[in-house]
């Protein structure tokens, strides 16, 4: 008889150091044994550093001015940085224009994104290695395609990008970061019958949805998982709506979740509604998402082998 499991499953945390490192020691503390980070890895801007002629360092982030005079509080900075999800560049304070070019350039912010995703790998190589928890993690769809191939080449996390795998207790996964058409027109977004067809492929290799796990980066559509601030989309960038919601789930996932019934479906991608919500049989989560304030909200799932025994929702 397949032993029960517990899972922390996270997801959004958009290039923030301290998140991650947070869900690592989260899986000793709550005492999972699988770990789920299920997209949206990388962070969104590139915070220039300037060096000054005294030989400090400033930099504007989170609305406020800092400014680092010796090699602690430059050290103090940068982590500040990361811990809310951003990069940074070094910039001497007579190149305006070679820094305005470097943070607008795609392919640097890419390297950027890339060398963040390589320290997280070994972030986890050392603080997993001898516990024998495993950590399953896909890309999202703000991240780019190139880093499928790093996530791959890990050696402390499991890529799990449009795979059927067999996890910890028996339970068959299926994973997929890509989403539904965005007003941002990201990496990943697909059309709906495009995103349906992926998931169906998956999910026709399931040999018992009794005990199946859809870990799908989008929520399904017209749920308590999926609304968001509307958006002006004629603008560039769109702009939001103040006081008005929309759904921004998904219908394929939505339609994927009704015909093959998983046991569980963990979701992200909308970071401000965190919840639970019933499909049919299936229990569907999105633990939400606080990156840039450093927090790490998660859920903790406690599954047998055909049953949710427990779960419950974390943030710290």
């Amino acid at each position: 008889m397949a032993r029960p499991i517990r899972i922390l499953f996270a997801t959004d945390l958009h290039g923030s150091r301290r998140a991650f490192v947070k869900f690592l020691n989260g899986l000793r503390v709550y005492k999972a044994n699988v770990g789920i980070v299920g997209g949206d890895l990388t962070g969104k801007v590139t915070v220039p550093i300037i060096k000054q002629d005294d030989g400090s360092f400033t930099s504007e982030f989170n609305g406020l001015r800092h400014r680092a005079s010796s090699e602690n509080e430059f050290k103090e900075m940068t982590t500040m940085i990361q811990d809310s999800g951003y990069y940074f560049l070094v910039f001497p304070k007579n190149e305006v224009t070679k820094q305005l070019e470097a943070v607008q350039d795609e392919q640097v912010f890419k390297d950027l994104t890339a060398e963040r995703l390589k320290e997280w790998i070994q972030l986890a190589k050392t603080k997993l290695e001898g516990t024998g928890v495993k950590v399953y993690i896909t890309g999202g769809n703000d991240d780019y395609l190139e880093l499928d191939s790093i996530l791959e080449a890990s050696d402390s996390m499991i890529f799990s990008e449009q795979r059927l795998q067999i996890i910890e207790g028996g339970h068959e996964m299926i994973s997929s970061g890509y989403s539904n058409i965005t007003p941002w027109k990201c990496p990943r977004d697909v059309t709906e019958d495009q995103l349906y067809a992926k998931i169906e492929s998956m999910a026709k290799q399931v040999s018992d949805m009794k005990s199946a796990i859809f870990n799908l980066h989008v929520p399904p559509i017209h749920t308590s998982l999926d609304v968001c601030t509307k958006l002006d989309t004629s603008v560039d960038p769109p702009q939001p709506i103040m006081g008005e919601e929309t759904a921004g789930g998904s219908t394929a996932v939505r339609k994927a979740i009704e015909t093959f019934q998983p046991l569980v479906s963990l979701h992200g991608h909308i970071h401000e509604s965190r919840g639970m919500e019933k499909i049919g049989r299936t229990t569907c989560f999105n633990p939400g998402s606080e990156y840039g304030e450093g927090v790490l909200r998660s859920v903790v799932v406690n599954l047998s082998k055909e049953k949710i025994e427990s779960f419950q929702f974390l943030s710290g």
